[in-house]
């Protein structure tokens, strides 16, 4: 019952799980496979492309590139990513919160990732991710949750952040500036958020 609950208390982060798998079922059903993706279908569907978003001006895509996935283990190691940090940080938040930092920080990471590679195809929602746990870590360095609480949660998810550098320096494939401008757009909102939050709030992260 009480994990039932909790779950009741996620509804940004089951929606956004929801739209990104919607987005990468409709992209499979186009034709793309399903372990592999496909980028002209991906690129067709909305990925994040220099040549398109910033010269042809289809700025959407700097969002919907965020929602689709290149093969079902990229879309699950995402999602799981995403439902470990919404669990304990929605609920502090707020769902509002959560979602404007979930997009703010893919919308920043998007672009950061393709101003310095202007020849690659984006798509994938870690950039934003890595700035919801950007905006975690920035709280967890603050008064904001009690300090043992701090000191277990900064060493899980530092353990999370680093775990997750170490993967991306030996996976060619991995957009690491997207991860470097999500997480740094997500610390700066985070200590944003500080501002706006109370000790009730950061009793939240345990119950």
């Amino acid at each position: 019952m009480k994990q039932r609950n909790k779950l009741q208390g996620l509804p940004g982060t089951l929606i956004i799980i929801c739209i990104n798998a919607i987005a990468f079922l409709i992209t499979t059903l186009k034709g793309a496979d399903i372990w592999k993706g496909n980028g002209t279908i991906l690129l067709l569907s909305g990925g994040n492309y220099w040549p398109l978003t910033i010269e042809q001006h289809q700025y959407w895509r700097l969002a919907t590139s965020m929602f689709l996935h290149a093969g079902l283990g990229h879309l699950v190691a995402n999602m799981t990513g995403l439902f470990i940090g919404g669990f304990f940080l929605e609920p502090v938040l707020r769902s509002w919160r959560f979602i404007i930092i979930y997009l703010v920080t893919g919308l920043i990471a998007n672009f950061t990732s393709i101003y310095f590679q202007q020849l690659s195809i984006g798509v994938g929602a870690s950039g934003a991710i890595f700035g919801i746990y950007g905006a975690f870590i920035a709280l967890l360095s603050t008064s904001l949750f009690p300090l043992s609480f701090r000191k277990a949660f900064l060493t899980y998810i530092g353990l999370f952040v680093v775990l997750n550098v170490v993967t991306a320096i030996l996976a060619a494939d991995m957009d690491n500036i997207a991860h470097l401008g999500g997480f740094l757009a997500g610390a700066l909102l985070g200590y944003g958020c500080y501002f706006m939050l109370t000790k009730e709030d950061g009793k939240k992260i345990i119950h």
